[in-house]
């Protein structure tokens, strides 16, 4: 079997329901980096039914940590229940040297100079939505947690409407309403010399995106 029917055959068997869960919780927290227990709870707002919940949320987290839904890595949080592990979601995977330093920090939230200090623990979980953050942006694009959720609709199916709002240079804002979320995604576009190398007489103006949420403030 190949992997892109691999990949598919995945794809399929990924509850729609779970997908929102995880977005809405990204959404929520607006970053990279959510609780499990954050999923956990916005799946139960999802599915009312109890059987059916304990069936999907049991399926959702086997998934997560077997690696199975594309993009969304688990790892060991702040205690032994699942509710504590850190579940990162990411617009692009991420190599082997980025999964081992993310796994060197996510392994300070067991450090017992964090006990009982939440705000310590914030602070490395703010760490790690800017690593996240820094490695999928670039000179041409600037990421957020919006990009990881529009890449996640688009690899699980569900429904997203577009408008858009460009000028005659195309440039101006794309609007995505994603199914399920509440708030809509933004993509800036424009235009800038970020790239700008004069060691290799880069030194062109080109097409520049930038993704958040409808509701951040400027």
């Amino acid at each position: 079997m190949s992997t892109k029917t691999q990949i598919q055959n995945q794809t399929s068997q990924i509850d729609k329901r779970a997908v929102i869960a995880i977005a809405r919780a990204l959404a929520k927290r607006k970053s990279f980096a959510v609780w499990y227990g954050d999923v956990y709870d916005e799946l139960r707002n999802i599915i009312e039914d109890d059987d059916e919940f304990h069936e999907v949320e049991n399926k959702l987290y086997e998934d997560i940590v077997d690696g199975k839904i594309r993009n969304v890595y688990r790892f060991w949080g702040t205690c032994d229940a699942s509710e504590c592990d850190i579940i990162i979601v990411t617009p692009v995977g991420l190599d082997e040297s980025q999964l081992k330093i993310v796994k060197e920090l996510t392994g300070l939230y067991r450090f017992k100079g964090y006990d009982g200090d939440e705000e310590e623990r914030e602070e490395l979980t703010l760490t790690i939505h800017n690593l996240i953050k820094a490695w999928s942006s670039g000179c041409l694009k600037m990421s957020s947690p919006t990009e990881a959720i529009y890449a996640l609709a688009k690899n699980y199916g569900l429904e997203i409407e577009e408008e858009e709002r460009l000028d005659r240079w195309y440039a101006g804002q794309v609007f995505y309403s994603v199914e399920g979320l509440d708030v809509r995604i933004m993509k800036d576009i424009g235009y800038c010399n970020d790239c700008v190398d004069f060691d290799t007489n880069n030194n062109f103006i080109e097409k520049c995106k930038s993704w958040h949420f409808e509701d951040d403030e400027d």
